[in-house]
Parts: C-alpha cells; sequence; structure tokens
C-alpha cells in the first residue's frame, strides 16, 4: 500500500498537484486495509480460508493496474483505495493459518514470522519503488508492482492449500472445487455468515482485546507518520537527498523490522519456559515493554536529529529503534490474543488490522499540520510520551484483569 511513497513528488509533478497532496493518495487505502479484513472473517469463516485468500489477491492486481493506468490523481486514488480494500486479506488470513496449521506451542514463533514479513514491506516496498522509479518513472515502478502481484497469485494457485479442518465425518472436496469455497468447511453458509457478522462486532470490545487494540492504534501509528512523510524532509534543507538516497533510507526501516523479529523469537521462547509451571496468557503481554522503550527512544533521537538538522545517521538509527518498537509490540499482542482466543483467531486478526491501519490512515492528515504549528522536536517528544503512557494505561489492566482468572486460560473468556 505504501510502494509509492517515494513516488509521491513525481506524481505531484505529472498531476499538478502539491506533494502533500499527492501523498494522500496512500490514506484511503490505508484505512480500508481495515475495513476489508473485518469483512473478510464472516467469508473466511463460511467458504474457508483458500478463496479468500486467493480471489482478493486477483481484484487486487487489478486494481494496480488500473493504478498504473491512471491519468489523473481522482482515478489513481480509486484504484489505491481499492487496492487496500481488497489486498488487506492476507494481513488477516496469516494468523488463522496458523492457527491451522501448528501447536499451540509453535504459535508465537510463527506469528513472529509471519507478522515481520508483513511489516517489513512499508519499508521494503517504498526503496524499490524508489530505485525503480528513479531509473524510469513511476508508471513503470508501478507496472512492477502489478507483476508481483501477479507473481503471488500464481504461488497462491500452484502452493496455496485450504488448511481450515473440515467436521469429522467429511471428506475433502477436489483442488480446484476448493478454489471456489466448496466443501472447504461443510458449514451452511447463510447461518454462518451471519454468525460471525455478529461475532466480530462483540469481539471488537471484548476488554481484553478492546486495551491492547489501543496499544497496536498508537505503536503503528507515529512508524507510519514516519514511513508517509520522511521524504519531504529527506529532499529539503539540510538533507537534499536524491531519489536514491531516500529510498536507501528506508532499510534503516527493514533493519529495524528484522531486529523486533529477533527480540520476539528470544523473548517468547524466554518467557514460556521461565513461567511453564505457572503458565498464564497474559505473560505474553510483557514483551511489549521493552519495545515500547525502544520506540520511544527511537521518536526522541528521530525528532531531535531533525530538528537540529544533525546527520543523517541520526534519523537512521531512530528508525531502527522505531521499527523494533512496532513490530515486537504487534508480535506480542498478536500471540496474547490468538493464545486467548485460539477458536476466534480469524475475528482476533482482523480486529488487530484494524487498529494497526486506522492508526497508519490517521497520522497522515493531522501530522505534517501539526509539525508546521509546533516543531518537530516537540512534536516527536509528544509522541514518545503518548507511547510510553499508551502502554501503561492499556497493558496494566489487562494484566491486572488476567491475574483474577485462571492460571491458565487459553479458550473464550
Amino acid at each position: 500500500m505504501v510502494w509509492g511513497g517515494t513516488l509521491v513528488t513525481e506524481q505531484a509533478m505529472d498531476w499538478g498537484v502539491s506533494v502533500t497532496h499527492s501523498a494522500t493518495s496512500m490514506n484511503y487505502g490505508i484505512l480500508l486495509q481495515g475495513f476489508g479484513g473485518i469483512f473478510a472473517v464472516p467469508l473466511i469463516e463460511a467458504y474457508g480460508r483458500l478463496p479468500i485468500w486467493l480471489w482478493p489477491q486477483v481484484i487486487t492486481m487489478l486494481m494496480v493496474l488500473g493504478a498504473t493506468l491512471s491519468n489523473d490523481w481522482s482515478t489513481f486514488t480509486t484504484f489505491r483505495s481499492l487496492q487496500g480494500l481488497f489486498g488487506t486479506v492476507p494481513q488477516v488470513i496469516g494468523l488463522p493459518i496458523i492457527h491451522d496449521m501448528y501447536s499451540e506451542e509453535e504459535w508465537p514463533r510463527m506469528i513472529n514470522i509471519w507478522g515481520t514479513t508483513f511489516l517489513v514491506g512499508p519499508f521494503l516496498g517504498p526503496a524499490i519503488a524508489g530505485y525503480i522509479g528513479a531509473g524510469t518513472d513511476w508508471r513503470t515502478s508501478f507496472g512492477v508492482l502489478t507483476a508481483i502481484y501477479g507473481v503471488s497469485t500464481m504461488m497462491v494457485i500452484l502452493f496455496g492449500y485450504e488448511t481450515n479442518h473440515v467436521p469429522e465425518g467429511k471428506a475433502r472436496s477436489s483442488r480446484l472445487a476448493s478454489y471456489f469455497g466448496i466443501g472447504n468447511t461443510g458449514l451452511p453458509k447463510g447461518r454462518t455468515l451471519l454468525y460471525w457478522s455478529r461475532k466480530v462486532v462483540v469481539y471488537v470490545f471484548k476488554f481484553p482485546l478492546l486495551m491492547t487494540g489501543m496499544t497496536i492504534l498508537v505503536t503503528f501509528t507515529w512508524p507510519i507518520g514516519i514511513t508517509t512523510t520522511i521524504d519531504n524532509f529527506l529532499h529539503s534543507p539540510p538533507y537534499l537527498f536524491n531519489t536514491i538516497e531516500a529510498s536507501s533510507m528506508r532499510f534503516a526501516g527493514v533493519i529495524g523490522a528484522l531486529c523486533g523479529w529477533a527480540f520476539g523469537h528470544f523473548f517468547n521462547d524466554w518467557i514460556f519456559k521461565r513461567h511453564i509451571s505457572v503458565w498464564q496468557t497474559e505473560l505474553r503481554l510483557h514483551g511489549v515493554w521493552f519495545p515500547v522503550c525502544s520506540m520511544a527512544c527511537g521518536l526522541l533521537t528521530y525528532g531531535l536529529t531533525m530538528h537540529f538538522g544533525k546527520h543523517w545517521i541520526g534519523l537512521a538509527f531512530g528508525w531502527i529503534l522505531v521499527n523494533i518498537g512496532m513490530v515486537a509490540t504487534i508480535v506480542a499482542i498478536s500471540a496474547y490474543a490468538l493464545e486467548k482466543y485460539p477458536q476466534q483467531a480469524t475475528c482476533v486478526s482482523a480486529i488487530l488490522n484494524m487498529w494497526r491501519t486506522c492508526g497508519g490512515f490517521a497520522v497522515g492528515y493531522f501530522q505534517p499540520a501539526w509539525i508546521a504549528r509546533d516543531g518537530i522536536g516537540l512534536v516527536f517528544g509528544i509522541q514518545a510520551a503518548i507511547v510510553v503512557v499508551a502502554a501503561v494505561l492499556t497493558i496494566s489492566p489487562v494484566l491486572l484483569w488476567g491475574r483474577k482468572r485462571l492460571p491458565r486460560v487459553t479458550g473464550d473468556t
């Protein structure tokens, strides 16, 4: 969805709009990623994982092709918005597939791998797009994105399988039929769609999911704010980066995301082994404290470096710390939520995805004006304080609430 983040200046010149206005072409797509995930939940439960994985991928490929061929900002933004609506399904469907395929002990490790792969995307994608755009133009860059969607669609067709457990005694349908949702679940479609439509609304307001969702909203907002605005700063004094240099800066985000993966990998193993005899699901949430501190330090480093016009290494280091916080926090909360509500994996995944994308959508509208009014140093200092306070106010109540429950709770509560 942020593939074009390094191309907004060229697009602005092409369409005759301001760079700030050109950058908002991503915002509606980011918002609709959240709603698209919610809409997908009943369909995934009624028709199975595979068809709701495959066909939105096909539609998304066509939407990116439409954006590539667009001749004005409005048409381009429309196609990009629809890309977000349909293209969000892999962010949602991964958690239920992990639930289907792996044991409970393996869930945190697999969530860590899955979560890191799609959280690296917002930084790796714009870097590749910028490199291509620097050598050709933005349309060629989006043509490459269309081809990437085509390749991924073919991979789903060739290697994707239905992972949903069919009821005992019912045989699997043929592979061709499974692409169309025939025989994947063995459930009545109408009643299943209605049941899960109601269920997802109920679970949005479940106390643990509501509180941890607020944590995700805050910890995802500021990294996406950096992702969508950093090019404006890098192309301006004192940095004056060209397109290649600005695109290369995105690898700081990639490094941070991979470091967040490493932290989540070791922490989840350590916390489980240390408390295996008196295990509580809520202990997973202790995995947010270090990442939140890392994010706060990163926001301060990034903001103060830019405020005083210091070397770009400070920006890169700050961004690395911010992304360590983002990835490790989301992984910890996703592992907790799946372990807490294993039979609602699809629902939980969509809800967490919704909070994540709402934060990413909102920041593009208020952050530029906020920086212009109060200055970048103050803004990022306030953001660091918000991250810490929000984590304490949302995670601590869930930990206290968990202590009042049974020593081990893994089912619906």
